[in-house]
C-alpha cells in the first residue's frame, strides 16, 4: 500500500464527495482525481528530474500537483515561499530540482534556475495520464522530501518513504478517530510536515473534507469555523493565542470542533488556560519532528495531562537517555530518541549527518530534552542545542520561559544564553508585552525572582515591540544572539 492507493482508493469511493474548498472554489474527489492525473501527465511529457517542486499556497493545486508527482513515478519537494530568495535558491540547488509546479504569482522568485515551469492556472489545457501509466510505487520508495525550517543552520532534506507517512497516518487515525465526516480547517502552510500530515494526506486517506485559507486570519479562522462546521483544527501556539484575542471580542458559533491540537513549539501554559475558558472544547498538545513524519505524541481529551506533550501514538517507542545513549530511569530528564516505522530514510545528499541522528538500531536522536513519567507521557523540557550552561548546571531555557509567559503583561518570551565571565553562561530573556500595556525591568525580575531559583533568574531583560519569527511560527532564536 502506497499513498496513490489511498488517494485513488478515496477518490473512487467518495467520487462525487467536496475533499476541497479554498477561495477560489470547490473540487469533489473525482475532479481532484483528475487534476492529479492532469499533472501527472505534464510531467511525462517531458525530460524531467526525480525531485520535482511544489511552489503553491494552500489550495486544491497544491493536493492535485502532490499526488500527481507521485503518480507520475517522481518525488514531491514542497517549497517554502517564505524563505528569502538566498534560503530558496539553497533548497532548489540542494535538492536538485529542475522542475515546478506553480503559479503566476510565485514565478518571480523561481529566477532563471528552473527548466520546467508548470503553471496551475494552465493545468485544464494539460492531458489526463492514461490509468495504465500510473506508478503506484512500493512502500519503501521515496514519498517526500521535506526540508527543515533551518532555523540554527541550513535546512536539510528529509527523505521519507510511503511507509513513513502510512505508519504515522495509521497511529493519527488511531488516536484522533478521523472518519469521512471530519472537515479540517487548513491554516498551517503546506509545505510544513505537520501541515502536510494532517491536513493533507490524513483527511485524503479517510475522504474528510478540507478548507484552506492561504493567509492566516484569526476572524477568517472563526467565521469559517462556523460557515464550514469545521470539526478538527490544527495550528501553533502562536495563532492560537491570535485566535484567543479575536475570540475575545467577536462571537462565533464554535460547536461543531471536536479536536484542536496544538504543535509545531511548545504550548505556554497561559494560553492553554485561555483556550478552556474560550472554547468550547480543551486543546491538545502534541510532538513531533520532520525526521518521525509530523506526530510522536499527542496528549488527548479523554485522556490527558495538562503540560505534557502525551504518551507516544501506538507504534511508536520512546525513551530517555543520557549523553552515552544509556537508558535514563522514569522521570529523569534526558535526551528524547524516538523508534518506529515512522522514521526517516534519511537526510537528502547528507549520509554522516544521517548517521549522527539515526542509530543503527534505528531509534532516532531528536536533539530534544525531556522526561517519561510512571504512565509513559512525555515532558518536553527543551532543545539540547539551546540549554544554557551557567557555572556548570544545565539550564533549559523552556522552563524559564514557561514562567515568563505567565505573566499577565507577557505576549512572548525567548531565553538564550548570555557569555559571562564568572559563570560562563547567563540567561537573558527577550519580552514582546501585549499591546498598551508598559512593564519594567525590575517588575519582570521581581516576578522571576518569586518563580525561579535565583541563578535561574535572567540576567539581562530586553524589551521588544515583536520578536523575529520563521517561516513556521518558531521564534528565531539565533536571531536573538
Amino acid at each position: 500500500m502506497t499513498l496513490v492507493h489511498t488517494f485513488l482508493n478515496t477518490c473512487k469511493k467518495y467520487a462525487q464527495k467536496t475533499a476541497i474548498t479554498d477561495p477560489n472554489g470547490a473540487l469533489c474527489y473525482e475532479d481532484l482525481r483528475r487534476e492529479a492525473l492532469r499533472c501527472a501527465g505534464r510531467l511525462l511529457s517531458g525530460s524531467v528530474g526525480e525531485n520535482i517542486g511544489i511552489l503553491l499556497p494552500n489550495g486544491k493545486e497544491f493536493v492535485a500537483a502532490f499526488y500527481g508527482i507521485l503518480i507520475a513515478g517522481k518525488t514531491p519537494v514542497p517549497l517554502n515561499f517564505l524563505l528569502s530568495p538566498e534560503q530558496l535558491l539553497y533548497v532548489i540547488r540542494d535538492a536538485e530540482i529542475d522542475t515546478v509546479f506553480t503559479c503566476n504569482h510565485f514565478v518571480p522568485l523561481l529566477g532563471n534556475q528552473i527548466k520546467y515551469i508548470f503553471l496551475m492556472e494552465e493545468n485544464d489545457s494539460g492531458v489526463l495520464l492514461n490509468e495504465d501509466s500510473i506508478h503506484y510505487g512500493s512502500e519503501g520508495e521515496r514519498a517526500a522530501v521535506l526540508y527543515t525550517s533551518g532555523t540554527n543552520a541550513n535546512p536539510k532534506g528529509v527523505v521519507l518513504t510511503h511507509n513513513n507517512f502510512l505508519a504515522n497516518l495509521d497511529g493519527c487515525m488511531q488516536a484522533f478517530h478521523f472518519a469521512e465526516k471530519d472537515i479540517l480547517l487548513g491554516i498551517l502552510p503546506l509545505f510544513h510536515t505537520y501541515a502536510l500530515t494532517t491536513t493533507l494526506v490524513l483527511p485524503i486517506c479517510v475522504g474528510a473534507a478540507i478548507i484552506y485559507l492561504p493567509r492566516f486570519s484569526g476572524p477568517k479562522v472563526l467565521e469559517m469555523i462556523e460557515k464550514y462546521k469545521v470539526t478538527s483544527l490544527f495550528a501553533i501556539p502562536s495563532m492560537y493565542r491570535v485566535l484567543l484575542r479575536t475570540a475575545e471580542s467577536t462571537k462565533y458559533d464554535l460547536r461543531t470542533l471536536r479536536l484542536c491540537t496544538s504543535g509545531g513549539e511548545p504550548l505556554p501554559g497561559d494560553i492553554l488556560e485561555a483556550f478552556r475558558k474560550a472554547f468550547p472544547i480543551p486543546l491538545t498538545e502534541g510532538y513531533g519532528l520532520t525526521e518521525a513524519t509530523a506526530i510522536v505524541s499527542v496528549n488527548l481529551p479523554e485522556k490527558s495531562k495538562p503540560g505534557s506533550v502525551g504518551p507516544p501514538l501506538d507504534n511508536i517507542e520512546i525513551k530517555i537517555v543520557n549523553d552515552n545513549g544509556q537508558e535514563k530511569p522514569k522521570n529523569n530528564d534526558g535526551e528524547i530518541w524516538v523508534k518506529g516505522p515512522n522514521i526517516m530514510k534519511g537526510y537528502h545528499k547528507l549520509p554522516k549527518e544521517t548517521a549522527e541522528t539515526i542509530a543503527p538500531d534505528r531509534w532516532l536522536k531528536t536533539g530534544d530534552y525531556g522526561r517519561l513519567d510512571n504512565e509513559g507521557f512525555l515532558w518536553i523540557t527543551g532543545r539540547k542545542k539551546e540549554l544554557i550552561i551557567i557555572s556548570g548546571e544545565n539550564v533549559s531555557p523552556m522552563e524559564i520561559e514557561q514562567v515568563i509567559s505567565r505573566y499577565e503583561k507577557v505576549f512572548e518570551v525567548a531565553v538564550v544564553g548570555a557569555p559571562d565571565k564568572l559563570r560562563g553562561e547567563v540567561p537573558k530573556a527577550f519580552i514582546a508585552l501585549h499591546e498598551h500595556v508598559t512593564c519594567s525591568e525590575d517588575e519582570i525580575k521581581n516576578y522571576c525572582m518569586q518563580q525561579l531559583p535565583h541563578y535561574k533568574v535572567p540576567k539581562y531583560f530586553e524589551f521588544r515591540r515583536e520578536l523575529p519569527h520563521g517561516p513556521t511560527g518558531k521564534i528565531l532564536k539565533r536571531a536573538l544572539k
